[in-house]
């Protein structure tokens, strides 16, 4: 599918942003990513068979990979990143992941492939953010697990005018979302409960994480 021309400036937005912060990625975030992961990794599906298939929408530098890797070597990587400056750090991170340059609007996946499905921070840049959550569950098989993390908007006055200034600086920023309204647009994807959810500070970062299970629909009678 083609994408729409604004579709297209935020793509390049993000490839110029990002590939600008690729050297000096991880020594920027370390500490925020380090909180993510830990919390997700923390809720990890148990009993993974050897060759179960996961998905990280929006990779980067692909140390989240690396990190599942370490933890479960069988497990088959999948990374999708815009960014090939980001990408060619993931190679060398995460070396037996698969690692694809695409956009997490429109991946290029068949439906119900992965066991486990994260997107981890990549809300903020997508246009479809109140459809972001269905997608993730169209690539999931039913009893996988879904991890989402983002920015939780509005909790505060520092996050309302870093939300602000990203919108006026960054042309690829589409904008913090509440935990109301995130909630919201998860309650509306049929067959998906939330197993747990959080809010946790990263610096001076607010952020909301769910950790969703994608229910077997029910027989055809």
């Amino acid at each position: 599918m083609r994408s729409s021309p604004s579709r297209s400036r935020d793509l390049e937005a993000v490839r110029r942003d990002y590939g600008r912060l690729a050297d000096d990625y991880e020594r920027r975030w370390r500490t925020f990513n380090a909180a993510v992961f830990e919390w997700v990794l923390a809720r990890w599906p148990k009993n993974l068979s050897a060759g179960a298939r996961v998905l990280d929408l929006g990779c980067g530098t692909g140390a989240f990979l690396a990190a599942v890797a370490d933890r479960e070597p069988a497990l088959e990587l999948v990374g999708l990143d815009l960014t090939p400056a980001l990408l060619a750090q993931a190679r060398r991170r995460a070396p037996t992941a698969r690692l694809i340059e695409g956009d997490a609007e429109a991946p290029p996946f068949k439906e119900g492939v992965f066991d486990v499905v994260c997107s981890l921070n990549v809300l903020h840049h997508l246009r479809d953010q109140k459809g972001h959550a269905a997608k993730l569950a169209r690539l999931c098989r039913p009893r996988g697990t879904i991890f989402l993390c983002t920015f939780a908007g509005g909790r505060s006055l520092a996050m309302r005018a870093a939300n602000a200034w990203l919108s006026l600086r960054n042309a690829a920023w589409r904008g913090m979302v509440s935990p109301a309204k995130l909630e919201q647009s998860l309650t509306r994807v049929p067959y998906v409960e939330v197993r747990d959810r959080d809010e946790l500070s990263a610096g001076a970062w607010r952020l909301q994480l769910f950790c969703l299970a994608l229910r077997e629909p029910p027989a055809r009678r």
